[in-house]
């Protein structure tokens, strides 16, 4: 069989080929969406590259709420069709997978991930434990990998936790909350929680010290940060990290991911050294009362590999096979 894995993420969108169940590392490639109108005309161009047109079968991992006949991006106005890309490629099975779906599943074997410790708890985690990936970049999204009590393959549900209602403890952040619901009527844990959100973040930070922005980029407050160069974006960072840590602590609470927790995005790999160095994410994310001594117990990792999404999608498409539900 060979397959077409994609990951279409807000700013890039990364394409491999999956020859006989493994992705081809030839084959990887990743286009700018600014560079193109829709998205088979990145498939098309890709293709056209490749000298390939004719597949068995195409898993497209997008940051969206997709359906079984396709999706309408969240954060682009791209509208991606089955039928379109059945006529382009020729698959007789495409499936449409959340970003963080494809990211979960990429969690059935978290060793073959590259990854750098956050959180270490004191007992190793259960192989067959759920695992849960988070993650801050263009937007925000978490995932579960669960393994049924009755055995067999494991599952992951789709989801939209950047739209939830963003937490706030303190003065300072419902200041924040307040400024980033202003002509908005709320304030989201995406608003706070991805590059945007630490631009605002930022913002809000340097407006209380009376002092203007000198970083403009989200990537430039970052490297701010933490290189300890600007006083405003170290305490934005620091900011940012404790609602993180946070929003990664209640979404633990419910999933309950004693199998690890992995952070994923552009943020926070941004932020990497200020998240491994310092406690703010570490206190924030244990900070629940009588549940402290129960939060230690789990365990988090940075994922460093752009590849994840695409490797949940060869998973994907394994286990779909497996079910007799795509060609194999």
């Amino acid at each position: 069989m060979t397959a077409l894995v994609s990951d279409i993420g807000g700013t890039n969108t990364r394409l491999g080929l999956v020859e006989d169940g493994q992705l081809v590392a030839s084959s990887l490639d990743s286009f700018a969406n600014d560079d193109f109108d829709s998205y088979e005309a990145v498939v098309e161009t890709y293709l056209d590259r490749l000298g390939q047109r004719r597949l068995d079968a195409c898993c497209i991992a997008l940051a969206a709420a997709p359906t079984p006949d396709g999706a309408q991006l969240t954060n682009r106005d791209w509208t991606i069709a089955r039928t379109g890309l059945q006529a382009l490629t020729g698959a007789p099975f495409i499936g449409f997978l959340n970003d963080f779906e494809a990211l979960g599943y990429s969690l059935i074997a978290p060793e073959r991930l590259e990854t750098q410790p956050v959180l270490a708890s004191a007992m190793p985690p259960p192989l067959r434990a759920t695992r849960m990936v988070l993650g801050a970049g263009t937007g925000f999204n978490a995932a579960a990998c669960h393994w049924p009590a009755s055995g067999g393959a494991p599952h992951v549900a789709a989801a939209e936790c950047g739209h939830t209602t963003l937490a706030i403890e303190g003065e300072e952040e419902c200041a924040l909350q307040a400024a980033l619901a202003a002509g908005r009527g709320r304030a989201s844990v995406e608003r706070a929680l991805s590059g945007n959100g630490l631009r605002e973040i930022y913002a809000f930070v340097c407006g209380r010290a009376g002092r203007p922005c000198r970083a403009q980029t989200s990537a430039e407050i970052a490297a701010a940060a933490v290189a300890g160069s600007d006083e405003q974006a170290v305490a934005a960072a620091h900011l940012f990290l404790r609602l993180l840590g946070r929003v990664a602590g209640d979404l633990a609470l419910t999933l309950l991911p004693h199998g690890g927790i992995y952070l994923y995005g552009g943020v926070c790999r941004a932020l990497a050294p200020l998240i491994v160095t310092t406690d703010t994410f570490r206190d924030a994310f244990r900070a629940k009362g009588r549940m402290g001594p129960f939060m230690a117990d789990f365990d988090a990792h940075l994922l460093l590999d752009d590849r994840i999404a695409l490797i949940g999608c060869v998973e994907w498409l394994r286990i779909a096979a497996v079910s007799r539900a795509c060609p194999r």
